[in-house]
């Protein structure tokens, strides 16, 4: 070969070279979304609207990859995975802000907020901010979004009218220090089983009694095994989605811009959603056979005064002064 050819090949080669590393440089920015609810939820719904948004709006320069239904483990496992950057993305009920911000949230105690808009109205304070500031600083993670679950609802084999009908009542509970705290002093057997093994647990008697939303209470068919539905409405707790903080630090900005946009319309749609499905769910769930329990809810908050009494130990003096008036304080 000739000298000239010789150059002119290696140049080529260095430019091929050149253009597969800037090919491979160009290659999708993937985010793996763990979701341990299961599929066709609400929230799950808006989450695959955040997906086609951020998709569509970034011409899948990120390409979001949703792993529902625990795919990826539960909770816990999530917790870990994206405080470490294994996955950059998950969404989380209570246990969240109750591992990495307890002295300060208040939202997933029980029995604490008579509604939703107090809930919202105390995200939307200094203290929501203490929140956020605990999960970037302890968890690594940054909150970008808040969806609207429906009130909690306790479920039982037997009527619960009154407190007094929790006395020895084996209620499943998540594995939320707090939660027990409050169900054993109102005379409940609290007991802490992981969401996967609810079913089985009920269906062979481990537990009695159980408390989530309409939407899991329905998804997780637990219809077939209850018979009573109390409501208590003793929690209106949210879902908190977030992201590995590194992995959205080092975002383009416009991609970065993307993102927060994408999941406010995601939330905002989800949280519309929410307002008529807790209705039609109630209907389902009697016309599966469950019963439904009107309760006088304030005095279950009452009852559960000396357990709240005894989380609060554990909040900052600012987080009982403003939700005292709310207990009768």
């Amino acid at each position: 070969m000739k000298k000239w050819q010789l150059i002119l090949s290696l140049v080529v080669l260095v430019l091929l070279c050149g253009w597969q590393h800037a090919s491979y440089a160009a290659k999708a920015t993937e985010i793996t979304f763990a979701i341990h609810t299961p599929p066709g939820t609400v929230e799950n719904q808006a989450l695959q609207m955040f997906k086609d948004k951020v998709e569509a709006k970034t011409n899948d320069e990120i390409v979001v990859k949703l792993f529902p239904g625990a795919a990826l483990g539960g909770e816990k496992d999530n917790i870990e995975q994206i405080k470490t950057g294994v996955i950059q993305m998950s969404i989380f009920g209570d246990i969240i802000t109750s591992v990495y911000a307890p002295e300060y949230d208040p939202t997933v105690v029980p029995f604490v907020f008579p509604d939703l808009e107090s809930v919202y109205e105390y995200w939307s304070g200094d203290l929501g901010d203490k929140i956020k500031l605990a999960l970037e600083q302890r968890g690594n993670i940054v909150l970008i979004g808040l969806h609207t679950r429906g009130p909690r609802n306790l479920t039982a084999n037997k009527e619960v009218k009154t407190p007094g009908d929790l006395k020895g009542l084996k209620i499943r509970v998540p594995e939320i220090p707090s939660w027990v705290t409050v169900w054993k002093s109102m005379g409940a057997l609290p007991t802490p089983i992981a969401w996967p093994e609810v079913y089985t647990a009920l269906q062979l008697g481990v537990a009695d009694a159980q408390e989530n939303p309409y939407e899991n209470i329905y998804s997780a068919k637990l219809y077939e095994v209850q018979k009573y539905l109390i409501k208590t409405e003793h929690l209106f707790n949210l879902f908190h989605v977030v992201v590995n903080k590194e992995f959205i630090s080092n975002l383009k900005s416009d991609h970065r811009q993307v993102i927060l946009n994408s999941m406010n319309e995601a939330m905002e749609w989800g949280n519309t959603q929410m307002e008529t499905r807790d209705k039609e769910l109630e209907q389902k769930l009697v016309e599966l056979g469950m019963k439904i329990v009107e309760v006088d809810k304030e005095a279950f908050r009452r009852a559960a005064l000396p357990g709240l009494k005894e989380v609060a130990k554990g909040w900052t003096p600012e987080v009982w002064n403003a939700v005292k008036g709310y207990l009768g304080e």
